[in-house]
């Protein structure tokens, strides 16, 4: 265990091994890290918020979290936590392994979000979304929720397993996107989208099958259902459900 003799750790923290504390980092009350995990220069974790449900934050193991992260108490996150810097991660938010969330990332309170989860900078996800596995936001995608702003309505978004959603693009309040869909590029998306199916524009508008889409870099290759082709950062093993899924027929459909 390394701390910075800057850093502020709480004696009521557990600390799992090899964890790495950066300078000028404060560990709140009631935290729980996992082994091999570091924490990054500014840092800020387990602060305590009257909103929280409870007062303890569980990070799992081999988390990295960069520079001026800023994360509340009251949620569990599963191991393989990267983050980019300067995330907000609020309160109440139930959070899976392989969690990814890229520089500027915000992420409110009350969210469940599956396992693999990435997004990329400059993502909002607003108060409680719920997203699914595999899930992919690239930047600046908003997941907006209050229907009648200023409201004390919450309608979060709903995006199920192996969802794309790309650059620029606006999700309204209580949206559903189903699973394997693609959303292309600011698109603002006002009604759910069935799964596996292409839509783009403002509004949004389903224009195909994602499948029919193919690779720029080869015509012959589908492009969706994207995670039988790519798999870079993704674990053997989970790479392997993927690929026999597909052997027996399903291909994730």
């Amino acid at each position: 265990m390394t701390i910075h003799p800057t850093a502020i750790v709480s004696s009521t923290c557990k600390l799992g091994m090899d964890v790495t504390i950066g300078p000028f980092c404060i560990i709140h009350d009631d935290v729980e890290i996992g082994d091999n995990t570091q924490i990054h220069a500014y840092s800020e974790v387990g602060i305590p918020t009257q909103l929280a449900q409870t007062t303890k934050l569980t990070i799992g193991n081999n988390a990295t979290i960069r520079s001026h992260a800023i994360i509340y108490s009251g949620s569990n996150i599963g191991e393989g936590l990267q983050t980019g810097h300067n995330i907000t991660i609020r309160e109440n938010s139930e959070i899976g392994k392989g969690f990814q969330l890229g520089s500027r990332g915000d992420v409110q309170g009350d969210c469940i979000i599956g396992d693999y989860f990435w997004a990329h900078a400059d993502v909002h996800i607003g108060k409680q979304s719920k997203l699914g596995n595999c899930v992919r936001l690239y930047p600046e995608v908003l997941l907006t929720n209050d229907p009648n702003p200023p409201s004390e309505d919450v309608l979060g978004v709903i995006v199920e397993d192996f969802v794309v959603i790309a650059s620029k693009s606006l999700i309204m309040p209580g949206v559903t996107i189903g699973r394997g869909a693609v959303v292309a590029a600011a698109s603002v998306v006002t009604s759910n989208i069935a799964p596996h199916k292409l839509a783009k524009g403002n509004p949004a508008k389903e224009v195909c099958n994602a499948n029919v889409l193919r690779m720029r870099s080869d015509p012959s290759m589908k492009a969706y259902p994207w995670h039988l082709r790519f798999h870079r950062g993704y674990p053997e093993e989970v790479v392997s459900g993927w690929l026999a899924s597909a052997q027996e027929g399903s291909q994730g459909l």
